[in-house]
């Protein structure tokens, strides 16, 4: 894995913030060495291990944030909690967690927008909800796979932009922006 691999990853993983204004360069500076310290005692945290916190990006550390990105669907980021996401009607989550590369790509947006702060307007919806917010009928929602959110300080037509570049679906309204990683690409 190389350096800007990471370096990514820490992005999407919530830590880009830490490696500012440099972000995925592709250069192990002081920045990146605090960013990876950084997610290796929030990981050790989070999953109960205790991986050695020194800012390298060695095996260990490669496999940690592997294993941090496949389980955000679980476990959320840095971000983002996973409670965010529950169905506003029912309290549920899907029963594998949500859909993974979706919190990823939220965490990358974040990034791409200042760092400001994503609120959640909707996550999953239980299919009765779904129906009582009125909710298409394959609505990503229902599968965990979609967001419906407000970028506190940013307009919605610069979230939509930044959104067109990520996410598979992307809707405008006039005060939110849905984004979701269905399967092909869809505007509206």
């Amino acid at each position: 894995m190389s350096v800007k691999t990471a370096q990514t990853k820490l992005i999407q993983l919530g830590y880009g913030e830490i490696m500012r204004p440099y972000g995925a360069d592709g250069k192990n500076g002081p920045k990146t060495k605090q960013a990876v310290r950084t997610f290796q005692s929030d990981y050790n945290k989070r999953f109960n291990k205790k991986i050695k916190v020194d800012g390298i990006i060695g095996p260990e550390t490669r496999k940690a944030l592997d294993h941090a990105r496949n389980q955000v669907g679980k476990k959320g980021t840095r971000n983002f909690k996973i409670s965010e996401f529950r169905c506003k009607g029912s309290g549920k989550l899907p029963s594998g967690g949500m859909d993974n590369n979706l919190l990823l790509k939220l965490e990358e947006l974040r990034y791409r927008l200042g760092g400001k702060a994503v609120v959640i307007n909707s996550g999953y919806r239980t299919p009765a909800h779904n129906r009582r917010v009125g909710g298409a009928s394959n609505s990503q929602h229902l599968y965990g796979k979609a967001a419906d959110i407000v970028v506190r300080g940013v307009s919605p037509s610069r979230v939509y932009r930044e959104a067109d570049k990520l996410f598979n679906g992307v809707g405008k309204y006039n005060t939110f922006t849905h984004v979701d990683t269905r399967n092909g690409k869809a505007r509206f």
